[in-house]
């Protein structure tokens, strides 16, 4: 027992998993700081919230002065009423100013305030003029409400807390409505002060009312069902009834600058039926209604954002507490325990990642290496080691496993590489047997015949290359020396079945250094197999190239196809790419890109598909400089005689003997069958060319 305790380094996992608690402690203690930090936050904003209500409260008795204002103006209640009313406003403006100066606003709320502060300390010459022309009073007095109402409504959207943001924009909207309230009584009162109303004053009542059920409307969506409850009852009864009543009854009635027509167009307009006492004690009710409800939502918006801020300061206590505790806890894990812990898990860590990243990825690369491995170096008998041994199981079976594939991998290509080679044997002697029965041949469909069965010989010595590629080997046909770029390209050309759709362009004067010059005609070959593949037979395949900045040599390879949507381009690119790589891709279905990738990447050359404008693909093959430089012009060289000797010399070195001219058709043939014997011969010609040219 005394031993087995002594022996900590042989404990059993559980315990310890129970002396390593200071793991999730630490963790515990980083959550709780940011969870008190998170409710300090809230409550410094709820703060910040709370003050902006006291802004919003001192804002709404300068909106009700300003109104208060403009209905004396309306009614012609006299200077000394006005003079009063303007006292108790400008003690409002002054409560507003205090308040604003205690509470830090956003820039936004400033600078409306700012502006309206501007327009309210122009009240003094408003006031002066007021009995001079009171709709322009009125429109004036509204303007600025209008303005102070903006400001209310940039306050309430200041509240970012989902719980205060209904309550302060239902606040605003109903604020809202009972301006709307007012505004309409002083417009009803200056036309009862002259008798009727005008045009534009019914206008305005109308658009008015409207905008008054438009918020009403935002009000019922945004309000609770309490909320809307208090507003429902105080929104309706007699009063609400006799104002309508008497507003339609305005609204309807003769305007003063109405047209008048018929027999009583010189008689005067009746006056408004409406008694201003009656109007203003009915619409002073409603106000009085809406007044006790801005009232309550402000007690509603008060008490919830001290609510809120007594729960943050709670909630942020009750968080320092359970961390005190939690690091009283962890306090008390033995240290040398959870020290011994993490340098077992450590080293098993490191041994996993060496063999995962360094040993077993160096083995699949390179196929060799040791069935010998090095154990993870912890040697004790609880579960640590007991996982360290079975990882080091799995590691010597992976071991095995990489060598096995390695081996198989290359009898399965050597297998490729040796059927390849004999493969590509027979097809030469295929290709030689038939140049012998094509320089005999004198009937002209006979030597069509065959020179269709050389290029199908020719394919298939392409694909027998296109296996070796794959295979990871090396071609036996290569050049010796520089050949002209256009060489090439008609070269590539005659190696696909459909040659006879190939337009070779003019190619510029460069020629392709040797070991280079029999990839990229299989490179460019394979381009223009797909390119007559997937375009309809009767277009032609264009091959041409330029020299480019940096004297690199592009070619193109352009047909005239259906094309392909960007988002399979793309993925074409990226498999070209994977292939240069050594990535594995589907190559049974894409051996022809496959290919392509491997050959470029070869020679660090650069190939990808590209949509060609209206339909079709164009294939852009970027070559090097230093792999296609450019020739030195001479004279001899721009008339082509230079360029003739030097193959016609290459070729005698290189190649057997050419296939000699085949005889003059008989005497018996038409001239379109003599033509047609021409043209097949020249074709056979222009084909064989570029073979003869390679060395087999």
């Amino acid at each position: 027992m005394f031993n087995a305790l002594v022996n900590w380094r042989n404990w059993r996992l559980p315990v310890k998993l129970a002396a390593v608690l200071i793991v999730p402690v630490t963790i515990a203690v980083g959550s709780g700081v940011l969870q008190i930090n998170s409710q300090i936050d809230r409550a410094e904003t709820y703060a910040a919230l709370q003050r902006l209500v006291k802004v919003r409260a001192a804002l709404i008795p300068v909106i009700e002065g300003v109104q208060a204002e403009r209905r004396i103006v309306a009614e012609g209640a006299g200077p000394e009423i006005l003079s009063e009313q303007s006292k108790r406003t400008d003690d409002a403006r002054a409560v507003l100013r205090d308040q604003i100066g205690k509470t830090s606003l956003s820039e936004v709320v400033t600078a409306r305030l700012s502006d309206v502060q501007n327009r309210i300390g122009d009240l003094t010459v408003l006031r002066d003029r007021s009995s001079n022309d009171i709709p322009a009073v009125i429109k004036i007095y509204t303007e600025l409400t209008d303005s102070l109402l903006d400001v209310d409504e940039v306050m309430a959207s200041e509240f970012g807390d989902a719980a205060l943001l209904r309550t302060a924009m239902g606040l605003h909207h109903v604020v809202h409505v009972r301006d709307q309230v007012l505004y309409q009584q002083a417009v009803v009162l200056s036309g009862l002060t002259r008798g009727q109303l005008t045009n534009a004053e019914v206008r305005a009542l109308v658009e008015s009312n409207v905008k008054l059920g438009y918020i009403a409307d935002e009000f019922a969506a945004l309000a609770t069902p309490d909320q809307m409850k208090v507003y429902g009852k105080n929104f309706s009864g007699p009063d609400i009834e006799a104002q309508r009543t008497m507003l339609a009854t305005a609204v309807l009635h003769p305007t003063s600058d109405a047209p008048s027509t018929g027999t009583n167009a010189n008689r005067p307009k009746p006056p408004l039926p409406i008694a201003a006492a009656d109007w203003s004690r009915a619409t002073d009710a409603v106000a009085t209604s809406m007044g006790s409800v801005v009232t309550g939502l402000q007690d509603d918006l008060r008490a919830t954002a001290d609510r809120l801020r007594d729960e943050s300061s709670d909630a942020a206590g009750a968080a320092s507490a359970i961390l005190f505790a939690s690091i009283i806890l962890a306090a008390t894990i033995g240290f040398v325990v959870g020290r011994y812990l993490l340098r077992s898990l450590n080293a098993l860590r490191r041994s996993a990642l060496d063999v995962a990243w360094d040993t077993l990825p160096e083995m699949v690369a390179t196929g060799r290496g040791s069935t010998e491995i090095e154990p993870v170096p912890v040697h004790t008998t609880e579960e640590f080691g007991q996982v360290a041994r079975a990882f080091d199981a799995v590691h010597q079976q992976a071991v095995k496993s990489v060598i096995e594939q390695a081996g198989m991998r290359a009898n399965m290509r050597n297998i490729f590489v040796n059927l390849s080679r004999r493969s590509q044997s027979l097809v030469e002697r295929q290709l030689k047997l038939m140049e012998e029965l094509e320089k005999y041949e004198e009937d002209p469909d006979q030597l069509a015949n065959l020179f269709k069965l050389d290029h199908l010989a020719t394919r298939m010595r392409r694909n027998n290359e296109n296996l070796m590629v794959l295979s990871g080997g090396d071609v036996a046909r290569r050049f010796h020396k520089p050949i002209p770029l256009t060489d090439v390209l008609r070269a590539a050309a005659a190696e696909i079945e459909q040659y006879q759709r190939v337009m070779v362009h003019t190619a510029p004067n460069a020629e392709v250094v040797g070991y280079v010059a029999s990839d990229l005609v299989r490179l460019l070959a394979e381009l223009l197999d797909n390119a007559t593949a997937f375009s309809p037979p009767h277009t032609q395949v264009s091959i041409s190239a330029s020299i480019e900045a940096g004297d690199i040599v592009q070619i193109d390879v352009v047909d005239q196809g259906i094309g392909i949507d960007p988002e399979a381009m793309e993925g074409v690119n990226q498999r070209l790419a994977a292939a240069g790589e050594g990535v594995d891709v589907q190559v049974f279905r894409e051996m022809g890109l496959f290919v392509v990738g491997r050959l470029a990447a070869r020679h660090q050359i650069v190939v990808r598909l590209d949509a060609q404008q209206g339909a079709g693909t164009r294939a852009i093959v970027l070559v090097p400089a230093e792999l296609a430089p450019r020739r030195q012009e001479s004279w001899e060289s721009f008339r082509g005689e230079t360029i003739e000797r030097q193959q016609a010399s290459w070729f005698q070195q290189t190649t057997p003997a050419a296939a000699p001219q085949p005889p003059p058709a008989p005497a018996r043939q038409t001239p379109e069958s003599a033509r047609g014997f021409l043209d097949a011969f020249q074709r056979g010609v222009q084909r064989g060319l570029p073979e003869n040219q390679e060395s087999r």
